[in-house]
């Protein structure tokens, strides 16, 4: 194939006459203690903990995404973020790879303008159509991070069949999914989820896997989430149209499948803690679709480094969030403290989440509307699990333990509206933020 720069491409041939436009492209320091504990020990004697926030699901032209991995970069560095996990699907940001150029040409109009200079490397397939090369993080990871102010992690979204999808951050080599038909789902995501943790205790690092957007394609259920003990993180909120976060007229809501998981867990199960994140799974970086800057992770950390932010988020360091920004979230004791950063004009419900021993485990089937089992769904379980122990319309506001509770999570509600990060239109909801689930007693 012949390979050239988008800088000295030739107008003579034909083809790269019909790609010509192508070739134009030359010219908050707070504390939130984790769950398990009373509080976290600082991993740098001479920092100080603060607050980071990050994007942890994010695509580009490595995958399905529609930009560059460098504007991608410098779209988030330049809205407020301090990291950036690229996780493209069952890839890593290394090597070699070429993508035909797309039909819309906002993408390159885009890079021009941010990089004028930069030489886009391109080519013609055998199809006679044109590729452009694209550049791995190593080689502009250097043009965007800074110490301690913006910070770029390699990751990857394990892609499988029948929407089991799960993330997994500060990769050095890719993980393969493992395959399965749709009767094996809860087999697929027990397995990807031991070939990470097998990455991890290889590595030596914390390096844990993620479940990605359960109620996609009603792909996950409680019950296949809780018996798997290594499973520590899932999306309580991705903003992926057609993610069903908030469940339907039947099926559960992300938010009440973590009220099941962590009571089958820590109940009969006495299992581990299920933690939630928010995040982008931005896909779309001019208008619509799955854009930037809806959901991310507020990361309590001394440093701004990969290990330090994955080991802070390991111990459940950290809240996820659509809007809602918090001054501190903390376990004193016993008892429970937040703080909401206030914005004018705005009204915050904060609710006290939880479920208590001996909560009646027994589920039925969840039925449709014409009274008919619904497949492969979360089965319907008692309001004992999942019950509001308080509310508070305050700024600030706490919680004090009872002695039976199994676990407390925070989950704050404004009368702000949730809005495109790009566009900044209303997206039909609330901003809202989620705390950590939090015991009394460690495990």
């Amino acid at each position: 194939m012949q390979t050239t720069s988008i800088d000295r491409v030739s107008p003579i041939a034909s083809a790269q006459r019909v790609w010509g436009w192508a070739a134009a492209l030359l010219g908050l320091a707070f504390l939130v203690l984790p769950a398990l504990a009373e509080g976290p020990k600082a991993n740098s004697a001479d920092a100080t903990p603060r607050w980071w926030r990050g994007n942890m699901h994010t695509h580009t032209f490595w995958s399905d995404g529609d930009d560059f991995p460098e504007t991608v970069g410098k779209w988030y560095k330049d809205h407020g973020y301090q990291f950036l996990v690229y996780t493209d699907h069952n890839v890593l940001l290394k090597g070699e790879r070429w993508k035909r150029m797309p039909e819309k040409r906002q993408a390159l109009e885009k890079y021009r303008d941010l990089f004028g200079g930069r030489s886009l490397q391109t080519r013609l397939d055998e199809a006679r159509q044109m590729q452009m090369r694209l550049v791995p993080l190593s080689d502009f990871r250097a043009e965007f991070e800074e110490p301690q102010r913006f910070l770029l992690i390699m990751g990857s979204e394990i892609t499988d069949k029948h929407g089991v999808h799960l993330l997994a951050f500060d990769l050095d080599k890719r993980v393969s999914p493992v395959g399965g038909s749709a009767a094996e789902r809860g087999k697929m995501v027990r397995e990807n989820v031991r070939r990470i943790s097998e990455y991890r205790d290889h590595k030596g690092s914390q390096r844990f896997a993620v479940l990605c957007h359960p109620n996609y394609k009603w792909a996950i259920t409680a019950e296949m989430m809780a018996p798997i003990a290594d499973l520590r993180f899932f999306e309580v909120y991705n903003s992926s149209p057609g993610v069903r976060n908030d469940g339907d007229a039947h099926r559960a809501s992300t938010d009440r499948i973590w009220d099941i998981v962590l009571a089958l867990r820590l109940g009969a199960m006495k299992g581990k803690l299920l933690y939630g994140l928010a995040t982008d799974d931005a896909h779309n970086y001019h208008g619509g679709g799955a854009g930037p800057g809806r959901g991310w992770v507020m990361v309590r950390s001394p440093r701004l480094e990969p290990e330090m932010i994955l080991d802070a988020m390991d111990r459940g360091d950290f809240y996820a969030t659509t809007g809602v920004i918090l001054r501190d979230i903390r376990r004193q004791g016993n008892t429970i403290r937040v703080e909401i950063e206030p914005q004018d004009g705005v009204k915050y419900l904060t609710e006290y989440v939880g479920t208590r021993r001996g909560f009646d485990p027994s589920s039925k089937p969840t039925l449709d509307a014409s009274g008919k089992e619904i497949s492969n769904t979360t089965r319907t379980y008692s309001r004992q699990i999942g019950e509001v122990f308080a509310r508070s319309e305050d700024i600030s506001s706490s919680y004090r333990f009872s002695g039976d509770e199994l676990y407390v999570r925070v989950r704050i509600t404004s009368t702000a509206d949730h809005v495109d990060g790009v566009t900044g239109k209303p997206l039909g909801s609330k901003q809202r933020a989620w705390g950590q689930p939090m015991i009394l007693r460690p495990r």
